[in-house]
């Protein structure tokens, strides 16, 4: 078999640029097709081809994708945006029916659980996990209830928000009815400490088993991982493994948990990859080339996800001097070949 060619969707976001960061690993045996909606998306620089895409919402987007994957014969999609994840699962079987190329992904159904933080409570509690005491911010009897069994300080998230975007944490009521549009929130319990949380990678195969599981500590910056660290933590360990058997997620499945009361409690599902992917590749838990050896390859995946007991890496700034002509042909063309002529600083000899 010849290369593959791998379509990396929203390539402007730092998840699909971690992805590509892992395939770039193994960059002779790949085609890398990126696509963005703006020419300022830095990962456009960094592969093969490039072309700009519609957003996701748009009508034109899954012909616009039919027609990538079947000009340029893609084998396999990836993305680490959730808005394409959720297109690409919503029109699954016509992609499948109308291109050669895969996609791998959970299904609509877990997508949602994962995308909506109070639905992601409710799984929890329906599947006798460990979960933080909630309560719908569209129904007062149960935010009183909430007070009264566990007092504050409280946490408010919004119910589809990404990160840390719209977290509001209450230490009084007044400050809970500041909130505007509190029906669009999830009210939560404080769960334990900045110390004590943990994301945790995992994985299911074809048969929908649960492989090794990786567990980290991480430190955000700008809302996005700068330091990560493997650890041990048998409460964490066991969890995990839980939500995983029941869950079954297709493919990749990362857990953010933290430790309270001598629990450790999931608070949110990302059902897609993590921004930790170049992390975990590193350091032998190398789930982007897990689904490439299992989906294109039918190869065992083991060796893919056993991950070192101890390790710890930064992120940091780098800088990316790209090539104008291939910039002026994005612009003009909506697509550009790489001129090769892009260059990323290198620090570190």
């Amino acid at each position: 078999m010849g290369k593959i060619n791998i379509l990396l969707l929203g390539v402007g976001g730092n998840v699909t640029q971690g992805i590509l960061a892992v395939l770039n690993k193994k960059r002779e045996q790949y085609n890398v097709i990126g696509a963005c909606i703006s020419e300022e998306s830095i990962g456009l620089y960094m592969c093969d081809k490039s072309y700009i895409s519609p957003l996701a919402s748009e009508a034109t987007f899954i012909k616009w994708l039919i027609d990538i994957c079947n000009k340029e014969k893609i084998d396999i999609i990836f993305t680490g945006v959730e808005e394409i994840i959720f297109k690409i699962i919503e029109n699954e079987e016509f992609i499948k029916n109308s291109t050669k190329a895969i996609f791998i992904g959970s299904s609509l159904e877990k997508l949602k659980i994962g995308n909506d933080k109070l639905k992601t409570c409710e799984w929890l509690k329906e599947n006798n996990l460990n979960y933080p005491c909630f309560a719908d911010g569209n129904k007062n009897s149960e935010i009183q209830e909430l007070i009264k069994k566990v007092g504050f300080p409280l946490i408010a998230k919004p119910k589809n928000g990404k990160g840390s975007q719209g977290i509001n944490i209450l230490n009084s009521y007044d400050q809970l009815t500041n909130i505007e549009e509190l029906d669009k929130y999830v009210i939560q319990e404080y769960l334990g400490s900045d110390n004590e949380e943990y994301t945790v990678g995992c994985y299911s195969n074809k048969e929908g088993k649960t492989q090794d599981i990786i567990i980290m500590k991480r430190k955000l910056k700008y809302g996005t991982t700068f330091m990560a660290e493997i650890v041990q933590n048998e409460l964490v360990y066991q969890e995990a493994r839980k939500i995983c058997d029941l869950f079954q997620p297709k493919g990749p499945l990362n857990i953010q948990m933290r430790v309270h009361n001598n629990k450790a409690i999931c608070f949110e599902l990302n059902v897609r990859f993590s921004g930790t992917t170049p992390f975990r590749a590193e350091w032998g838990y190398n789930d982007v080339e897990a689904i490439i050896q299992e989906y294109i390859f039918n190869e065992n995946i083991e060796g893919f996800l056993n991950p070192l007991k101890s390790a710890k890496g930064y992120r940091y700034f780098n800088e990316i001097y790209i090539d104008l002509e291939m910039e002026r042909n994005l612009k003009k063309n909506n697509y550009s070949l790489n001129t090769g002529k892009n260059k990323e600083e290198k620090r570190i000899k």
